[in-house]
């Protein structure tokens, strides 16, 4: 089977561009921030931004990709001894951008245009302060991404805990059935509710079914009274 499409230039140009943008995937975009060193005679910007994750293969193909995929220079970081400005790209309508931090301030460059976003919750007394903190405050924390539309929490302690932040004030201007919480230790992805009523579980019975004739009963009963859903509207948000 031909793996190259010699024609591919033939076509027309609406159809190549469609072809680009189609050919552009959701990636995740580790993004590191640090205070920018102050110099004595200037100071060339707040943060300094860098990436481990690499540039998109479609800037690599040829000038047409380049020009069509869907994907802009952002989070510029300018050093001292260079002439020309550091930058990652990103598809913010795609990619999802990742800090291993909760100073979700230092985004502000880009935090309007940010559709996706994970951030890390920092562990021990720290992690403590930003649970309590989240829990009263999440949709102040978050109003500056005006554009949100989804958000993980990446979580390495206390994980069934932040079951309970998924009922408070809000997430901004993010869906909250759009929100999910991933544990660093197992890679366990779930939503709010299901976390909810993994940590009541937990609390009540130990994490363990003592009667399994009861189990959907139990099910239906955690819905209701910890989350105010039913089994068909939680595999909704699933």
């Amino acid at each position: 089977m031909a793996t190259t499409f010699h024609h591919f230039p033939r076509l027309p140009s609406e159809l190549r561009t469609r072809i680009w943008n189609l050919a552009a995937r959701p990636r995740l975009v580790h993004i590191s921030i640090t205070p920018t060193v102050m110099k004595p005679w200037k100071r060339t910007g707040d943060y300094d931004f860098a990436s481990p994750t690499s540039p998109p293969a479609l800037m690599h193909v040829c000038q047409e990709s380049r020009q069509c995929a869907p994907y802009q220079k952002a989070f510029f970081t300018t050093l001292p001894d260079e002439s020309e400005a550091r930058y990652i790209w990103v598809n913010f309508e795609q990619d999802m951008i990742c800090v291993e931090d909760d100073n979700l301030d230092r985004l502000s460059p880009h935090d309007a245009e940010i559709r996706r976003l994970r951030f890390t919750i920092p562990t021990g007394d720290r992690g403590d302060l930003v649970f309590e903190v989240f829990g009263r405050s999440s949709n102040v924390i978050l109003e500056s991404f005006t554009s949100l539309r989804e958000l993980q929490l990446a979580i390495a302690e206390s994980f069934l805990a932040w079951g309970s932040t998924w009922t408070g004030p809000g997430y901004g201007e993010c869906p909250r059935e759009n929100v999910r919480f991933l544990d660093l230790n197992t890679g366990l992805l779930l939503t709010g509710p299901q976390l909810e009523m993994a940590y009541d579980w937990s609390w009540q019975q130990g994490g363990r079914v003592l009667d399994m004739d009861s189990f959907d009963d139990d099910h239906h009963f955690m819905l209701r009274n910890y989350t105010g859903l039913d089994l068909s509207e939680l595999a909704d948000i699933d």
